[in-house]
Order: C-alpha cells, then structure tokens, then sequence
C-alpha cells in the first residue's frame, strides 16, 4: 500500500505541467518546516490548523509566499517506538516516519485555503506549484533525512528563507522545558549553530530543535534561518514580516552580544 501511494503521488508531481514562472519576490518568500509537535500535540489540533490558515491568508495578501514541510511530532515517535519493539529495521522505521509526516501534511493541506491539492514528493515541482497561486506541502522525503533536512533543501532549490516553527521560543543551549535556565540565543551564526548542536547532539537523551544535516545545509548555502514557538501566530507573522518579535535568527555572522 505505501509503495502504491508513493507511485500515484509521483504521478501527480509529473502531471504538474510545466509553465512559465510569473515572478515573485524571493525576499517575500519562506519555506516553513511545521513540527507535528503543532500540527497534531497528542491529537490532531484542529483549532490550530484553523488559526494558522489564517495567518498565512492574511500574510499572502500582503505578498509574501510559503512552501511547507510537515513534521511528524510526538505521533511518529510513537509509532517508531512501536514497530521497534517488533524488531523493524531502521530503514522500515524512517519509511514508517515518513508515512506520518505525510499524513500530517495531508491534514495540514485540507486547513490551508491556498494550498494544492496533493502531499508533494518531488522539491523541483515546488516552483510550478507557487507558480499556480499555491502552497506547496511536503511530507518526508527519504529514510535518514530529517523534515527539516527536507525543509532547508527546499529553501535551498527556491532561494527562500527557512522558519522552523515548533513548540519552544528558538534556540536554547539546552531544553528549557527540563532546565529553565538554559540560555535563550536570540540570534547565531551558521558556525555556532553547528557547534552547539553538535555538543547536543552527543548527549544521550537530546531532542534537538535543529538536527546538523539541516544546520550544514543552511550553512553551505548561507540561507538565513528563524527558530520560533509556531503556536504565537502574532509573533510567526512579525517575524515574516521583519518587525521584532521573540525567536532565534541564523544567518552567516552573528552579533558580539550573542557571546
């Protein structure tokens, strides 16, 4: 079955007809990695489905574009966790992850007003999808990379800013859930970036805001990033729209005060 809709979905990405891209405004344009953590917390939210359709309504109306990538949150965790009681294989595990993230994205599709119709599995089919008026929504893509991995490959291809909307403020130099005194960083160098993650990333036990496959791929092509709590909606649209708001900002160097 999961290789079927795979194959019907492939089609639908090539039936996408080519055309000539009207302009836009690259420095209006965002690539937004939405974690399941938002999307579906213990079950799928639809009252904030509603509230975020919104807000990117009333964004597009003042011009500025998304393309999306859907997480799997604590849902495709939990399904990983089940199936590997059962002895699956890390690549069956990252196919079952995948097959999550899709179905948050399928979701996600059906509160979105502009999006199109399908989940998209082909980054290149982005540009005739916005082309169109429309949303592109992604799922996962391949077993070992992240939806955030995804996220900044796709901010890559359209030259576009990355936003990773989850469910704490930005970057800490440890979960503030767990240590309320953990440093808030509100802005950080690729470099540094990295460098903190991968200090994090060697501790057992981590849940990483940003994992460094992402990290090296914002870096490599200096794609400035926003880390922030995608359930302030108020906050996500000043950040889009360059005014202050409460996040974490990437981008190539960094601000001394940030020491």
């Amino acid at each position: 079955m999961y290789n079927e809709n795979n194959e019907e979905q492939e089609k639908k990405d090539e039936s996408i007809e080519t055309v000539s891209f009207p302009v836009y405004d690259e420095s209006k344009l965002f690539v937004l990695s939405v974690g399941g953590s938002l999307i579906a917390p213990e079950k799928p939210d639809s009252a904030f489905l509603s509230k975020f359709s919104l807000s990117l309504n009333s964004l597009m109306e003042r011009g500025y574009r998304f393309a999306i990538v859907a997480g799997g949150g604590r849902i495709g965790r939990n399904y990983i966790a089940a199936a590997k009681t059962l002895g699956t294989n890390n690549y069956s595990l990252d196919l079952l992850g995948i097959a999550v993230t899709r179905v948050n994205a399928l979701l996600l599709i059906q509160a979105l007003e502009n999006a199109y119709p399908g989940v998209l599995t082909d980054i290149q089919s982005s540009k005739q999808v916005l082309s169109m008026g429309k949303i592109p929504v992604f799922g996962g893509l391949l077993p070992g990379i992240t939806t955030d991995a995804v996220a900044a490959l796709l901010a890559e291809f359209l030259k576009a800013d990355y936003v990773n909307l989850t469910n704490v403020d930005g970057i800490y130099s440890a979960d503030p859930k767990t240590k309320p005194n953990a440093k808030f960083y509100p802005e950080l160098s690729h470099d540094r970036l990295i460098g903190l993650m991968q200090v994090a990333e060697s501790k057992p036990g981590q849940n990483l805001v940003l994992d460094l496959p992402c990290c090296y791929i914002l870096k490599r092509s200096r794609i400035r990033g926003i880390v922030l709590n995608g359930s302030d909606l108020s906050n996500f649209e000043r950040a889009i729209e360059g005014s202050e708001f409460k996040g974490t900002v990437i981008k190539a160097t960094e601000k001394e005060s940030t020491e």
